[in-house]
């Protein structure tokens, strides 16, 4: 039974049972439901307040085109990766990530649950989705669309293991029911909801359903509720954004805003953490270029479990002092620092610029009446006390000085509480000397989205180190890439190797938003199966589709890789053949098969591309301006210089040089002249 007759099949047997499990008393039809109007008034009175001004969504979508197929295929050395989706969602370059997470791919692989036909679409792997009918039993809950995550999910996995192509597309899975209606990186948060549901409704014993979720609680006054998280929003404001923060007081002060440690009726902890975890950073007042939020390539999740509560609420507390005490600090600085108009108008006037220019004064001031003194007692004025003067200036000098040395003695002593106020926020992120502040969850950063053309993924790369030239190694390692595509640009496909340093720097400077993801060393242990033979068979389907295409671009000329209304090919197993060298055809000859428009086959060996060339153009066509077929004749006759073109009267032509015909062209014999060498013959 072929795939079509098998998916006829199904379907016939999807709609019997759908019939069988009717009620007789069912109605069938369409139900009145109050629907929102939008159009011309219908009634000659309306209430103002009934009518409101809207907006509608529209359906426009931005299209991207794929460079040649020779472009895009993969080096059997560089990763696959998903091309940016034109809604801007960074979906394509996270499924990615999962991909070259070992835990995460089993479990979107789920192989307990395989199709044995995950269907076909020649342009699947561009963005069209594939609509094969799948039968669910109707006693089950689920729709069909929920099924249709997880084979999605599938397919797009098996895609990344073995293609051959550089890169797909998730666009088939972000239109699916339930995901399309949400925008932005909202889709994301989205997926990975469906996908938990359905896997755990599913295949809920292999505990991989609960790879993405987390759980947060929070107990205040002996009341505990409890939420699942799939991904974790971290939020910065120009309030809590400082200075050199890590990751980890961005997240203090999501969970814990404002708590001094001192209040003991309430906590907020994670009592599990996804293997998997999904953070998105994003700086809400858009006040600088990135994030300017120092993300760790190791992680650990200690710190934000019940375990760690006593010594968090301790460490809450002492963090409170110290800013507290900096906060102070702060405040004489600034008292000392500035002066303000009694007045209270006007910018605050810095002392140490008061006292510079105060004595610059009474300095110019002694200088001046040095030099005018002998003028000044000759005309019996009254003489400036400059001895007072130089005093002032002096007294000055030493005030400004102790100014500068006490703004000097504030700020050390800021930067001492600070560097007090780091040592506390270490408290589980770095091995201790205390084993009980030791942490033991480690968690490695896989995979960094900035910019959603541009994906950071850490990929199990062949290794070709220097230093293994005996091959003595494991043969394989981790390496992060770049892997990027900008459609604007002249080679829109690229695939660098990077270092870990440039991946952290591109986290907090590259975008005022990431995704982060990372993932327990449990999760990176998981062994990885090989693909089951139904998504084996899907790939290598594509993998073929796509080697017809390149053999399609290797044979087709330039010209006709476009398409053109007034160029009409000739389909395969047409009887239409140029006519023999000599002979001439008529129309009676010409057998023309129907054909589509955009279809562009490859010439038969027996044939040439002037098969291509429309008939009203050839010489044994219909209509040939005789004045044209002149000019092409005398212009081709001029080219080679007068010589012989074409292979003999053939269809009205005439012999020798009148023999020219557009669509039997046969290039000039070259014969060698006494005295020329075979070198200088290969030369012309």
């Amino acid at each position: 039974m072929t795939l079509a007759e098998q998916e006829d099949a199904d379907f016939q047997k999807a709609v019997d049972l759908s019939k069988s499990q009717l009620s007789p008393a069912q109605d069938s039809g369409t139900t009145a439901a109050d629907k929102p109007y939008f159009g011309p008034v219908r009634h000659e009175y309306h209430d103002t307040k009934s009518w409101v001004m809207t907006t509608s969504k529209s359906a426009a979508k931005e299209i991207i085109l794929n460079p040649e197929p020779r472009d895009r295929r993969r080096p059997s050395d560089t990763p696959a990766f998903f091309r940016p989706s034109p809604a801007g969602h960074r979906l394509p370059g996270v499924m990615k990530i999962l991909h070259a997470i070992p835990a995460a791919r089993e479990a979107l692989l789920g192989l307990n649950l395989v199709s044995t036909d995950y269907g076909y679409q020649n342009e699947w792997w561009d963005g069209a989705p594939i609509e094969a009918p799948i039968i669910v039993q109707a006693e089950e809950a689920h729709t069909i669309s929920d099924t249709d995550v997880i084979c999605e999910s599938q397919r797009l996995m098996a895609f990344l293991d073995t293609t051959e192509r550089a890169y797909g597309s998730t666009e088939a899975l972000s239109t699916f029911p339930g995901l399309r209606e949400y925008e932005g990186d909202s889709i994301l948060k989205s997926f990975l909801n469906t996908w938990s549901n359905n896997a755990a409704y599913y295949d809920s014993t292999t505990g991989l359903c609960d790879l993405f979720k987390s759980t947060g609680t929070k107990v205040i006054q002996g009341d505990k509720q409890s939420e699942d998280i799939v991904m974790l929003d971290l939020e910065l404001n120009e309030v809590s954004s400082e200075v050199g923060q890590t990751l980890y007081d961005v997240m203090d002060a999501l969970l814990w805003p404002g708590w001094d440690g001192i209040e003991h009726d309430r906590q907020i902890f994670l009592e599990n953490v996804a293997d998997v975890l999904v953070i998105r950073i994003t700086q809400v007042e858009n006040v600088a270029k990135g994030l300017e939020v120092k993300v760790p390539p190791v992680w650990y999740s200690d710190r934000y479990r019940e375990s760690a509560q006593p010594r968090i609420q301790e460490m809450l507390a002492a963090k409170t002092s110290l800013k507290r005490e900096i906060d102070e600090l702060e405040a004489r600085k600034q008292k000392a620092a500035e002066f303000s108009p009694f007045n209270q108008q006007g910018k605050p006037i810095a002392v140490s610029r008061l006292l510079e220019v105060a004595r610059q004064h009474f300095e110019k001031t002694v200088a001046y009446g040095n030099a005018k003194q002998t003028q000044v007692e000759a005309m019996e004025q009254e003489v400036p006390d400059l001895k007072a003067y130089g005093k002032i200036a002096e007294e000055l000098k030493v005030l400004s000085d102790r100014v500068a040395g006490k703004l000097q003695m504030l700020e050390e002593s800021k930067e001492a509480a600070r560097g007090k106020l780091r040592e506390l926020s270490k408290l589980f992120t770095e091995s201790s000397d205390n084993p009980d502040d030791c942490p033991q969850d480690r968690y490695t950063l896989r995979g960094v989205c900035a910019a959603p053309h541009i994906v950071y993924v850490q990929e199990r790369t062949k290794s070709d180190s220097e230093d293994d030239l005996l091959g003595l190694g494991s043969g394989e390692e981790w390496q992060w890439w770049k892997l990027s595509y900008e459609a604007s640009a002249a080679q829109p496909i690229s695939r660098t190797k990077v270092r870990e340093i440039e991946v952290l720097k591109a986290a907090r400077d590259e975008a005022p938003s990431a995704i982060l993801v990372y993932a327990s060393d449990r999760a990176m242990a998981v062994e990885k199966r090989a693909l089951p033979p139904s998504l084996q068979r899907f790939v290598q389907n594509d993998n073929r589709a796509f080697a017809a295409e390149l053999a399609v671009s290797r044979s087709t000329p330039p010209q006709l890789a476009t398409k053109n209304p007034y160029l009409h090919p000739v389909a395969e197993g047409s009887a239409f053949r140029p006519a023999p060298t000599g002979q001439s055809r008529t129309e009676e000859d010409l057998d023309l098969p129907s054909y589509s428009d955009h279809t562009f086959p490859v010439p038969a060996r027996d044939r040439s591309y002037d098969d291509f060339i429309p008939v009203s153009l050839r010489q044994d066509g219909v209509d040939v301006d005789e004045s044209l077929e002149m000019t092409e004749r005398e212009g081709a006759a001029a080219f080679t210089g007068g010589g012989q073109v074409g292979g003999g009267g053939g269809g009205g032509g005439g012999e020798g040089e009148d023999g020219y015909r557009l669509g039997s062209y046969d290039p000039p014999e070259m014969r060698m002249e006494d005295g020329e060498d075979e070198e200088t013959q290969r030369k012309l």
